[in-house]
């Protein structure tokens, strides 16, 4: 059974905000201990790229929304709407990871974080590509009263002369 398109909008824009979010204080945190030294820039360098791609399109279309600009009845595959969340999960508990378990890896943590890149670019490409659907596409056929199948007018028919 398909799903409102606007649910799953919002469900993914929870999900990246809050994770986001928490990346960032643990980041943001991190950087106030001094744990970064006098490489912060590198550190931020590196964490800004890798979310706010996403989050600024979530919340240039949910800017876009707010002001009625989306077919509110659009609905989606929910295997498609799945796919999207577990990977934005999977992403999500990867950029943690990489600043989490730093302290265990034989490489320092700048380094570990430019490595990181080697996975975290794909995925992060998968991601945005399955995203991208939610908060971007458009409907096609929207199920909305405001857009009925109605036939098109008789100047554009191609017999009217």
């Amino acid at each position: 059974m398909p799903l409102l398109k606007s649910r799953c909008q919002k469900r993914l824009a929870v999900l990246w905000f809050t994770g986001g979010g928490l990346i960032f204080l643990l980041l943001l945190l991190q950087t106030f201990l001094g744990r970064y030294g006098d490489q912060a820039r590198e550190a931020w360098s590196w964490f800004l790229p890798t979310i706010m791609p996403t989050l600024s399109l979530i919340a240039g279309v949910i800017a876009s929304d707010a002001l009625g600009r989306s077919a509110r009845a659009a609905r989606v595959d929910p295997f498609t709407f799945r796919l999207a969340y577990a990977l934005s999960v999977v992403y999500l508990a990867i950029v943690s990871l990489t600043l989490l378990l730093s302290p265990f890896s034989p490489l320092p943590q700048l380094e570990l974080m430019r490595l990181s890149n080697l996975w975290l670019g794909p995925l992060q490409g998968l991601a945005g590509a399955v995203l991208g659907f939610f908060f971007v596409a458009t409907d096609r056929h929207p199920r909305t009263a405001a857009s009925p199948a109605a036939p098109p007018p008789e100047e554009n028919h191609p017999d009217s002369a």
